[in-house]
């Protein structure tokens, strides 16, 4: 009987250690960082010990450590519409700059989006030649969601790191409205995040599939173009979308309002990927639908860091 007892003792105590250890878990949050000297340049020989990374202030256990030298892979997803083109070509134009800042381990891939996806240059090509993107056949229409969920499978087919730099203005064709009433004026008008089930199957994805959104957003509320005609609503609705999408991939967005600041924020966005070390850590929180804070620190203080995920929210 007393072997039966202490057999029954040990099982119970087993299951509670899988219980905590087990699928229930908080996942593991990853984290990237830039570190650079006060001359703005890269520095790329620190490891785990000379980083320390708090949430909400509170020290926490580093898991997993990459350090700079592993191979990166950079998706470049790119909003072919009409209403983009202008800048677009900025871009295009741009990247022997863009490629230049990579390293010869790193893989690169272009593709253009509408309706559809096009890869106009693949994981295994030549980055050094040009591409063609106008007036190709998926650039009617925008389906910025789809193309954002074949972003993270794409990005998982080559081995390493890797992260996708979205150039969009956050139009989404067939989006959900709903109709308002404004001054007697019945109006359609894009329906709150919350409610957009679509929106919030994308936002999961992000906020679980490990791979970093950095967006180049322009034509939103914050830097209107000459083109848009969209109702300001509609425009601050468009844009919380991607912030909320950057911040939940782990990624960041940059908003240049004028045509001649998309390149240089275009090749500050290569720079900092060239540059990162990737951390990852346990999350304290989960499900209590607050925003926590992260920060990364090194020992040396007059380094500037560079930190791609600034908190997240427990959802």
């Amino acid at each position: 009987m007393r072997i039966w007892i202490v057999l029954l003792l040990f099982l119970l105590s087993t299951a509670g250690m899988l219980s905590q250890n087990g699928p229930d878990r908080n996942p593991q949050l990853s984290v990237d960082v830039a570190v650079f000297d006060p001359h703005g340049r890269a520095v790329t020989n620190l490891n785990r010990s000379d980083f320390e990374l708090l949430e909400d202030r509170v020290p926490q256990k580093i898991g997993s450590f990459t350090s700079v030298e592993k191979p990166y892979n950079i998706l470049l997803l790119l909003d072919c519409r009409d209403e983009t083109q202008d800048r677009l070509s900025l871009l295009t134009g741009a990247l022997a700059q863009f490629t230049d800042q990579l390293r010869p381990g790193d893989r690169m891939e272009i593709a253009v989006f509408g309706s559809d996806v096009h890869v106009v240059l693949d994981w295994n090509s030549d980055r050094r030649g040009g591409i063609h993107v106008a007036d190709n056949a998926v650039c009617k229409n925008t389906d910025l969601y789809a193309a954002l969920d074949w972003s993270t499978k794409e990005v998982l087919k080559v081995p390493g790191r890797g992260s996708v730099v979205v150039f969009s203005n956050g139009y989404q064709t067939g989006i959900r409205r709903q109709e308002i009433s404004v001054n007697g004026i019945k109006l359609q008008r894009i329906v709150p995040a919350a409610e957009d089930a679509e929106f919030q199957r994308l936002l999961k994805m992000a906020r679980e599939g490990g791979t970093p959104f950095y967006f180049i957003s322009v034509d939103t509320d914050f830097n209107p173009g000459s083109r848009n005609s969209d109702p300001l609503q509609d425009l601050q609705e468009r844009r919380a979308r991607v912030e909320q999408l950057a911040e939940a991939s782990g990624g960041r967005i940059v908003f240049p309002r004028e045509s001649s600041e998309v390149v240089p924020l275009f090749l500050q966005i290569a720079r900092e990927l060239g540059a990162f070390y990737s951390l990852t850590f346990t999350p304290q929180h989960t499900h209590d639908g607050s925003y926590h804070t992260i920060d990364v620190r090194v020992r040396d203080e007059n380094y500037h860091i560079q930190l791609a995920r600034k908190g997240y929210t427990a959802n």
